[in-house]
């Protein structure tokens, strides 16, 4: 079991950090973490709005799925199952398929959903010391927060169009705008916090 940063020695050079697990005292003598059993626990909570969004989301695409497999047997014997560019159906299919997708993408949204309890273990970039990376560890959960919203959003419409609720735009290009807009406002705030931690001490 690897020893707690704030009871480990910090290691003097960037090699000797990596071997023994430990942070690494920088020149301008701040804590930076080169690995993930160097990093310290995370000491946030997320707030109501997203422990929200994340666990609706869940319940709801994991519904929404349930939902639609009760509706298998009454659907037709072919369905669409894959469009063009364009939206118009270029394969159909066993309605069961319904069932794969959803059993997929249902594993992928709570695997994002168990991964906001582990920010320990996400890429965090250089730059990340005792200042900012906790910060780092919230802004990061916050975006697989929106990232299991946005697959939600997608998981679901494609469900509905697949058994023919709705079209299959402009859902579809607002769950990818979705999704694309959260990783980009929270890859800029990331690069934002390496720029100016909180709390950056003066002269550094």
């Amino acid at each position: 079991m690897s020893p707690h940063t704030s009871d480990a020695e910090p290691a003097r050079s960037y090699a000797e950090a990596v071997r023994r697990g430990v942070p690494l005292r920088n020149s301008d003598g701040l804590l930076e973490y080169p690995t993930v059993r160097s990093r310290p626990a995370p000491d946030f909570r997320l707030g109501l709005f997203h422990r929200t969004l994340l666990i609706g989301s869940v319940v709801v695409s994991l519904g929404h799925t349930l939902w639609m497999v009760t509706r298998i047997p009454s659907m037709p014997q072919q369905v669409p199952m894959h469009f063009a560019a364009d939206g118009s159906v270029n394969r159909y299919g066993s309605p069961w398929e319904i069932a794969a997708l959803g059993a997929f993408m249902a594993a992928v949204i709570i695997g994002c959903a168990v991964l906001t309890r582990y920010p320990r273990i996400y890429n965090l970039g250089r730059h990340v010391t005792e200042l900012n990376i906790q910060a780092h560890y919230k802004n990061n959960v916050q975006l697989m927060v929106w990232v299991v919203v946005s697959l939600a959003v997608l998981h679901i419409h494609i469900q509905g169009t697949v058994a023919g609720d709705w079209p299959l735009s402009p859902g579809l290009w607002i769950g990818m705008a979705l999704l694309l807009g959260s990783v980009t406002f929270f890859t800029l705030r990331s690069f934002r916090l390496s720029a100016h931690p909180p709390g950056e001490r003066s002269g550094t």
